[in-house]
């Protein structure tokens, strides 16, 4: 139960793109051998992907420099922009998904599988749910009931992290990032292949408790958040996870368990 938790909680993290789980096969997408191509596919409404302003000092271009707040910012108005998404998560030893609303209220709910099976997971600013032994638990530091402080912890976690602006202090840390010569060509778990540029933190840095010795964050078409992967080491033990985020502005609803 202890490692469900854990990775459990990490898991919920990644939502605000913090990054520390288990160590994961190699997902790097493929290298394209192009970089003028678009960066994503054109809208189906033939609408051109607008970046918010935010992301001005983001340039997408070969060998360009950022820094890490100004990525930092760029994802978080990209992110609140968009409002609502779907979270893709793979590791070694466990998979996840999420659906998920950032913005003043944010709320997710999703699952994560791994050796112990299956924990379903409903979280809001104002409670959080974890199924425990396939029953829903309802998070309660002050309880007597083990399973309702485990649940309290992992909604901790939630209510540090999961919106979007919580990310500010975690990509900052990072002080500059590059983006690389080339565009990927990312397949996505929906199928789809996305073009994006992949930026690279220029050396390891800390944050939140996790020693990362390196992280990526792709970025399509209007700085699409297309998905981030980080190696890092927390507890003496080194972990690499990989996230990535489809159906962006689609809507979501998030149901509170009724216990």
């Amino acid at each position: 139960m202890r490692r469900t938790t854990t990775t459990l909680a990490l898991a919920v993290s990644a939502l605000a793109l913090l990054t520390a789980c288990a160590p994961a096969a190699d997902p790097t997408p493929r290298s394209s051998e192009t970089a003028a191509a678009p960066a994503s596919p054109t809208p189906t409404d033939g609408a051109a992907v607008a970046s918010p302003r935010e992301c001005d000092e983001v340039d997408l271009i070969a060998d360009a420099k950022v820094t890490g707040a100004d990525l930092s910012a760029c994802v978080i108005a990209f992110s609140r922009a968009e409002g609502s998404g779907h979270l893709h998560l793979q590791s070694a030893d466990l998979s996840g998904e999420a659906d998920f609303v950032f913005g003043d209220d944010p709320a997710t709910s999703g699952s994560v599988t791994g050796a112990d099976g299956t924990t379903d997971f409903v979280l809001t600013p104002a409670e959080a749910w974890v199924t425990i032994d396939g029953a829903w638990v309802k998070a309660d530091a002050a309880s007597g009931d083990y399973r309702a402080v485990i649940a309290s912890t992992i909604g901790a976690s939630y209510r540090a992290f999961a919106d979007p602006a919580a990310s500010a202090s975690f990509l900052s840390s990072a002080p500059s990032w590059t983006v690389q010569t080339d565009q990927d060509t990312v397949t996505l778990p929906d199928g789809s292949d996305v073009r994006a540029w992949r930026l690279q933190a220029d050396a390891p840095f800390s944050a939140a408790g996790v020693d990362i010795s390196e992280m990526i964050v792709w970025l399509g078409e209007g700085h699409r958040v297309v998905g981030t992967q980080a190696t890092g080491t927390f507890g003496g033990v080194q972990t690499t996870s990989l996230q990535q985020f489809t159906k962006w502005g689609e809507p979501v609803t998030i149901e509170v368990p009724k216990g």
